[in-house]
C-alpha cells in the first residue's frame, strides 16, 4: 500500500522519519545515521562494529512480492528492512525467506533488539 509516493513503495506517509532517527540516536551501538535516499527512506546505520543499509517503509503488509518490487526501484544492498508504524506489519513468508538471504525484516522495536546482534537476521522478538 503505497502511502503518498507514486514513484516509490511504501515511504513515510508524513515523508519523514524523525521517530526512527532520534531513536536511533540515542541507541548505545549506534555511531552515525546516514542517508542514502531519504525521501524513500534508505539509510547506512553505523554501528559499533559494522554498517547496514536500512530501508524503512510504512507497508500496510509487507510480503515477498513487496521485497522483490523493492529489489526492483533500487541500486544497493539492504540488509534490513524496517516497518516503521504500528498499525503495519510484514508476512511470516518474507520474514523466512529474507532471514535465508540474511537480511532482516522487523517491526521498530524489533530493529532496536536486532541490531545488538552480529546476526541480526535471525532476531526474532521475546513477544
Amino acid at each position: 500500500m503505497a502511502a503518498a509516493n507514486k514513484e516509490f513503495p511504501w515511504m513515510s506517509y508524513y515523508e519523514n522519519y524523525n521517530f526512527f532517527l532520534r531513536k536511533l540516536k540515542v541507541h548505545d551501538k549506534v555511531n552515525e545515521i546516514k542517508s542514502i535516499d531519504a525521501k524513500n527512506g534508505i539509510y547506512k546505520i553505523h554501528l559499533s562494529d559494522r554498517s547496514m543499509n536500512v530501508f524503512i517503509c510504512e507497508c500496510y503488509s509487507f510480503g515477498v512480492a513487496e521485497y522483490y518490487e523493492l529489489l526492483g526501484k533500487i541500486d544497493i544492498e539492504i540488509d534490513a528492512i524496517v516497518i516503521n508504524s504500528n498499525w503495519c506489519s510484514y508476512s511470516s513468508d518474507v520474514k523466512e525467506q529474507c532471514k535465508e538471504l540474511r537480511v532482516g525484516v522487523f517491526k521498530f522495536g524489533e530493529f532496536l533488539g536486532a541490531i545488538n546482534r552480529r546476526d541480526f537476521w535471525n532476531y526474532v522478538s521475546p513477544d
